[in-house]
């Protein structure tokens, strides 16, 4: 058989019309295909969801006005009137006691343990308290004395026992300021009323600038109208383990934290005690 031989150009003509043909039965596949119906109403479309930024726990600014909620192992709770109405204390809970108010004025503390106290007024100040034990005894008697807006003198009389009483008095002393410098107490028995015992002597002292922020005086119980430091002190000295206060202060300057040394035992840790609004 004869062989034909292809020249170039029929090559090159063979293989364009070989492509055509492909491209051309891809487009008439590409036509027959049939279109997709139309659904009619479009899908809807997906919800966004807001960029809200996540709440915070940031608490507002401590400001000159703003109530002492815990101080160290104390507690304080107030009405809606930013009146104290409780002390209670995170570490022993017989401790502590409720105000009890008629109208503004405080007329009874009732304490955790279940004794009471009630307020005797002269004008607008306390006068005189006494205390009851749970079956209703005469336990504690005062009588305070004042000079202006500050307490001067404290009486107290304790019941020891059937005909037998201990009575002590304590007189404070306060700087320009109308801070407590020195508390001092005398006392004796009512079996032996010549003997005076005494004085026991505490004294505070390098104040600071500013504001303290404890709503009572510094007794065991709640003295209505009394505050015996308006600023915070730099050291408490019973006469033995004299105590040494610093503080770190908010931007408004009231107390954050106030860290307690004990002078003649500077080997042992200072401990820290912290203030909460």
């Amino acid at each position: 058989m004869k062989n034909i031989a292809m020249k170039p150009f029929q090559s090159m003509l063979l293989a364009g019309l070989c492509l055509s043909a492909v491209a051309f039965s891809s487009c008439d596949r590409e036509d027959v295909i049939p279109a997709k119906p139309a659904t009619g109403t479009p899908p809807p479309a997906k919800p966004t969801t807001p960029n809200t930024p996540p709440p915070t726990n940031t608490p507002p600014p401590v400001t000159n006005n703003s109530l002492l909620k815990q101080f160290d192992t104390r507690i304080y709770t107030y009405d809606t009137q930013s009146r104290l109405v409780e002390l209670s204390y995170t570490n022993q809970a017989d401790i502590g006691y409720k105000v009890v108010y008629e109208g503004d004025r405080p007329v009874r503390l009732d304490f955790k343990n279940g004794e009471y106290l009630l307020y005797t007024y002269k004008g607008d100040k306390v006068d005189k308290a006494v205390v009851y034990s749970t079956n209703n005894q005469k336990r504690l008697a005062f009588t305070f004395a004042y000079s202006g807006d500050k307490l001067v003198k404290e009486t107290l009389v304790m019941t020891l026992g059937p005909g037998w009483e201990k009575t002590s008095i304590s007189d404070f002393k306060y700087d320009a300021n109308g801070n407590l410098t020195e508390s001092v107490v005398f006392w004796w028995l009512s079996d032996s009323p010549d003997v005076m015992r005494g004085p026991s002597i505490v004294k505070w002292g390098n104040y600071d600038n500013k504001p303290n922020p404890s709503p009572h005086a510094e007794f065991f119980y709640y003295l209505p109208g009394v505050k015996m430091f308006n600023n915070n002190p730099g050291f408490r000295d019973p006469g033995i383990n004299k105590e040494l206060y610093t503080y770190t202060y908010h931007a408004s300057g009231m107390p954050k934290q106030r860290t307690v040394q004990l002078e003649n035992h500077p080997e042992l840790p200072p401990y820290t005690e912290s203030y909460t609004y």
